[in-house]
């Protein structure tokens, strides 16, 4: 199934249009993909090749996305698509974030919320790869699951734009946000997204919806106490009452470094008490 009802992009001259999704805000030349690989230019407006492509299926314990405040001791009925807005190296979804090769399983907005009626869960996650590059399936999917009596989570890396971020949280009962690290040239240069479009994505959910952050302890990219310190103050200048995630990266994709010693991330998990009020620290 195709749709050119993709929203976010704006006509340029020569049939060349531009994204306004996330932070890239890819120029595309007609036949062309975006950084995304996931939204395209054709012959001057933009159409979604995978829409409604699902790579993902799963029943899932709440705390698994990871949410502790939110509905705790449920499960949620979890889906993911295929792509993403950002490249980092250690990603451990890339086998859908960064595909080889795709398999074509299309499941529309409604049939998915009926599955997600029929398991018996209480709530529906949009997680695994990047959800708001989908934003136009996941908004109406949102909407069903709202008139079924179904809550909606949102996992995501916050890389959008603060006006596809509002509409989305919008129909958002609770998100989980990665917040990946402190340093701005590391989530530019390394990571493939703005920290500063990320924050304000924070702060827009923290008005709309029930709001946790992840951070991923990754060696080089966030493993100091000064880095977790400067994530802490953000978020408790937003709210002290943000929980946050702070997770022990593990091997993935085309990052081999060993872990950071489970001793640091106890000490980083310490260091965001002075400043926030629920942390958690995994190893």
């Amino acid at each position: 199934m195709e749709t050119d009802l993709a929203r976010y992009w704006r006509s340029l001259d020569e049939q060349r249009i531009q994204c306004l999704l996330c932070s890239h805000a890819c120029i595309l030349l007609n036949g062309k993909r975006g950084h995304c690989n996931a939204r395209e230019n054709r012959a001057g407006s933009m159409v979604l090749p995978w829409y409604a492509w699902i790579s993902s299926i799963a029943i899932d314990p709440v705390e698994k996305k990871p949410l502790r405040r939110f509905m705790p001791n449920t499960w949620t009925y979890s889906v993911g698509f295929w792509h993403c807005t950002m490249d980092c190296p250690f990603c451990q979804n890339w086998e859908i974030a960064h595909p080889v090769r795709i398999e074509k399983d299309i499941i529309g907005p409604e049939r998915l919320i009926e599955l997600a009626v029929e398991s018996g869960c209480p709530s529906i996650s949009f997680t695994y790869s990047e959800p708001t590059l989908h934003i136009e399936y996941v908004v109406e999917a949102m909407q069903l699951a709202h008139r079924r009596g179904l809550k909606t989570i949102l996992v995501t890396n916050g890389n959008a734009l603060p006006g596809p971020a509002r509409d989305i949280l919008l129909h958002t009962d609770a998100t989980n946000v990665d917040l990946k690290t402190a340093d701005p040239v590391i989530y530019k240069d390394s990571l493939g997204g703005e920290i500063k479009v990320v924050q304000k994505f924070i702060q827009i959910a923290a008005e709309l919806c029930h709001l946790e952050v992840t951070s991923l302890a990754v060696p080089g990219v966030l493993d100091s106490l000064d880095q977790i310190e400067e994530i802490s103050r953000f978020l408790a200048s937003v709210s002290t009452d943000i929980p946050l995630h702070i997770t022990r990266y593990h091997p993935a994709w085309k990052f081999s470094k060993a872990p950071l010693p489970l001793e640091l991330v106890h000490k980083m998990g310490e260091a965001a008490k002075q400043h926030l009020k629920y942390v958690y620290s995994y190893g």
